[in-house]
């Protein structure tokens, strides 16, 4: 997943949004330190710091990146996007006839 970096060049900085490296845009940064300092307490941890995980993970440190995604999140708060489906036959007429 992480390409590891010739000697002596340093890896670019992931700049997306904090939400976005565990799959989860909609999460703030603040959610996203809230959810890995709850989980370092979890595990009754001292360290490192919510924000140190954030950083080692935009730098793509494996297990960073591994404890990201054992992270129990908040439920989405944003509109699921969904496709309009109908619901009724006479959109079948059209096309596929005979098909049932």
């Amino acid at each position: 997943m992480s390409v590891a970096a010739p000697p002596g060049e340093t890896r670019p900085f992931d700049t997306r949004p904090a939400g976005e490296l565990v799959g989860r845009p909609d999460l703030t940064e603040a959610q996203l330190l809230q959810a890995i300092a709850e989980r370092l307490a979890f595990e009754n941890r001292t360290g490192p710091e919510p924000a140190v995980v954030i950083e080692a993970a935009r730098l793509g440190k494996r297990k960073a990146l591994t404890f990201l995604r054992q992270l129990v999140l908040p439920p989405p708060r944003v509109r699921l996007e969904m496709p309009v489906q109908p619901i009724l036959r006479e959109h079948l007429a059209a096309g596929a006839e005979g098909t049932h």
